[in-house]
């Protein structure tokens, strides 16, 4: 069967189409759709067979030095090599930095007349292009991540991340329980804001004092936590008892009657969240006795099965 439309010249927009438009539809697309265009294939196979090889890694990796190294190992494949860019030599080098910014710039280069130096010049340029957009979304996912696993008010991990991390805790660890003593009375007598600014001064404490494999997090409102990797509860005591002075003499002034009840314990075979109820009832003992201060759970607290260091 044939319409009208068939029969129309060059150029003209058939009645159909036109009515299309008028009536607020979109016209067919001239391109039929694609979502790329479409790029002549390479006669050169090698040069094309390790553009396609590095493209399917970049869709595999899962971070920066990722992508770095496949960009590296794409310049070797297709016959070049790197320099420094400050020993670099005009003549033999390109002139885009394949570093990505995660070291010094470096410079591809080649014979100038040469087929290695051929390909640097075609495929170079577009797959940088390419490695730069992977690298920004690893970037964005990363802050993100950061962003889901943080507490936004004191920078240490979140319940949940913490929580996370206590799953893996393995006997001859530590871990601590922090309450801040008369924290409520700042709520009351000031303002949320003012009890914010005491949470953002002690969470920046716990980041700056303890190790970087140690996982602090906030548990609570005014209750904060730490997982100490191959760190008993006896030397992790001393620790907190460190932290008690130092927030003494840093903890605001809206905060001057702020202390901490500290709970230690150690994890034993039973696992973290053993450990963890333990060091709770040491620092309810704490509070009971005063308050500011640490006190180590006793075998007790931590039942029957657990090691006690």
């Amino acid at each position: 069967m044939t319409t009208n439309d068939e029969h129309l010249p060059a150029g003209v927009v058939p009645p159909s189409v036109l009515a299309a438009r008028h009536g607020g539809a979109r016209a067919p697309r001239a391109d039929g759709g694609r979502a790329y265009p479409l790029v002549a294939a390479s006669q050169d196979r090698e040069a094309l067979a390790a553009e396609l090889a590095a493209t399917q890694a970049l869709l595999r990796a899962e971070s920066a030095a990722e992508v770095g190294a496949v960009v590296t190992t794409l310049v070797r494949d297709l016959g070049g090599a790197l320099v420094p860019a400050r020993y670099a030599d005009p003549v033999t080098v390109h002139p885009f930095d394949v570093s990505l910014g995660l070291s010094e710039p470096m410079l591809p280069f080649a014979d100038p007349v040469s087929v290695a130096a051929m390909r640097l010049s075609t495929v170079l340029p577009g797959f940088l292009e390419v490695a730069r957009q992977v690298m920004t979304r690893l970037q964005g996912d990363v802050r993100r991540d950061d962003e889901a696993t943080r507490d936004q008010l004191t920078g240490v991990l979140s319940r949940r991340a913490w929580m996370r991390a206590l799953s893996g805790a393995e006997p001859g660890d530590g871990v601590c329980l922090i309450d801040l003593d008369r924290f409520k009375a700042v709520n009351d007598s000031a303002s949320h804001a003012a009890g914010d600014s005491v949470l953002r001064a002690l969470g920046g404490l716990l980041l700056r004092t303890f190790r970087v494999d140690d996982s602090w997090g906030r548990y609570g409102g005014d209750e904060f936590v730490c997982l100490a990797p191959g760190l008993a509860a006896r030397r992790l005591q001393g620790r907190c008892e460190e932290l008690r002075m130092a927030w003494e003499q840093e903890r605001p002034v809206i905060g001057a009657d702020v202390g901490l009840s500290i709970g230690v314990a150690d994890v034993g075979e039973q696992g973290g969240r053993v450990a963890l109820q333990a060091a709770d009832a040491a620092m309810y003992r704490a509070k009971s006795a005063g308050g500011h201060r640490t006190m180590l759970a006793t075998r007790d607290e931590l039942g029957p099965v657990a090691e006690h260091g």
